[in-house]
């Protein structure tokens, strides 16, 4: 699985990874780059390429098999999918993690739009929806690993998982507990109204939250709050049922997933 647009043949027809690679190089050396990876490392294996968010939907109708399921892995950013009440896909692009959720004149851009949006998912269902609030929920990090620091305010996701570690090391701490659970009680406000919005467009009956962000106590404090979200402020979605998985599967579910696509012949 990749982030961005993939097509039905393999190829990364716009993909984040390479944000700096100029128009005329990433038609010649990117758009075949999976294609090219398989070959030159296994020969001519069956391959098969999809969108991170799609098997995160694929990851979850294979673990509850239930459909008419959104999958979200809250990871480095938000990977999010659909699959239907079979457990198909819909052939949408479901690239999640542009979708604008902050309505905020005032809310943060982000480096993948350069100041052209605001608002967008990546700060709030991803790993960046803790880190920017590490400080205020009582976290003791360096400089550099503060929001306000321009470092990270750039595509790298380094220092934001290393930001994470601490905030979910602090969460083992009773002194620092209470107030540090506070982060994950606004990453589940988020997640809640996101899902409102997801119901728009969507027939959401069940809900599975992989990825990093949700591992541990604050896992459940995400899903908890959501949960009240859309009970109180969208009632007429308080049926969606929430799932989750044991922190393995939340790792490495979506990899599982991605294993079992390619068509063996």
């Amino acid at each position: 699985s990749a982030t961005g647009t993939i097509s039905a043949d393999n190829e990364a027809t716009w993909c984040d990874i390479f944000p700096n690679v100029p128009p005329d190089v990433y038609k010649e050396k990117v758009v075949d780059i999976f294609k090219r990876m398989a070959k030159d490392l296994c020969g001519d294996v069956p391959l098969k390429v999809i969108n991170d968010g799609e098997v995160t939907a694929l990851a979850a109708f294979q673990k509850i098999k239930k459909g008419n399921i959104m999958g979200i892995s809250m990871g480095s950013s938000e990977g999010a999918g659909y699959a239907n009440k079979d457990g198909h896909l819909m052939g949408w692009i479901n690239e999640l993690c542009y979708l604008r959720l902050d309505l905020n004149p005032k809310a943060p851009t982000d480096p993948w739009s350069k100041g052209a949006h605001t608002g967008l998912s990546h700060l709030y269902l991803g790993q960046r929806g803790a880190t920017k609030l590490a400080v205020k929920g009582g976290v003791d990090v360096p400089d550099h690993y503060k929001f306000s620091d321009p470092e990270m305010r750039t595509i790298k996701h380094e220092h934001h998982a290393q930001c994470l570690k601490l905030i979910q090391k602090a969460m083992t701490d009773p002194e620092k507990k209470e107030q540090c659970s506070k982060i994950y009680e606004t990453c589940g406000v988020y997640l809640g109204y996101a899902l409102g919005q997801y119901c728009e467009f969507y027939d959401i009956d069940h809900v599975m939250i992989l990825g990093r962000v949700s591992k541990g106590d604050g896992g459940d404090i995400i899903l908890d709050t959501a949960k009240k979200v859309l009970q109180e402020e969208f009632p007429d979605h308080a049926k969606i049922e929430f799932h989750t998985a044991d922190d393995h599967f939340k790792g490495v579910g979506q990899c599982i997933a991605a294993a079992a696509l390619p068509e063996i012949k």
